[in-house]
């Protein structure tokens, strides 16, 4: 049997989101890139990624027969945000599509003057770059 070393794999996919997440800023023609918080790694309560003001963690996971997050997943990302950052989960089962919870505020193309983090949009990571630079724009407001 082979054991599988978490903090390796999950440290490999915190890299291959920033990976993704930069070409996506570089192809709509913005400056900005996003870096690994190495911070997260020793202490507590920080998540894998801050981007103006989101808090982004990653999670990398076996397998999976629905594609559903767990919600203690983004209990972690809620409690890691608090009240500064608008949190962002990006996880990724094995032989699934990486998928994105967001606050459906930022990422519905609605205003709401709403900004609740209890209700959530689950969107493949692809369809969230899309509309990566409409999603900075809501989240200045």
């Amino acid at each position: 049997m082979i054991k599988i070393n978490s903090r390796a794999k999950g440290a490999a996919f915190e890299r291959l989101i920033v990976n993704k997440i930069n070409d996506c800023l570089a192809e709509q023609g913005m400056d900005d890139r996003v870096s690994r918080n190495f911070d997260q790694s020793w202490k507590a309560g920080l998540a894998d990624i801050y981007f103006k003001n989101f808090c982004i963690e990653c999670k990398r996971y076996g397998d999976s027969n629905t594609n559903q997050y767990k919600e203690a997943w983004w209990q972690q990302v809620l409690k890691s945000a608090g009240d500064d950052f608008i949190p962002i989960l990006i996880y990724k089962f094995n032989r699934k599509p990486i998928y994105c919870v967001v606050p459906l505020w930022v990422y519905s193309s609605k205003e709401s003057s709403n900004k609740s983090n209890s209700s959530i949009a689950n969107v493949p990571l692809e369809d969230l770059c899309e509309r990566l630079s409409e999603v900075i724009n809501k989240s200045n407001v």
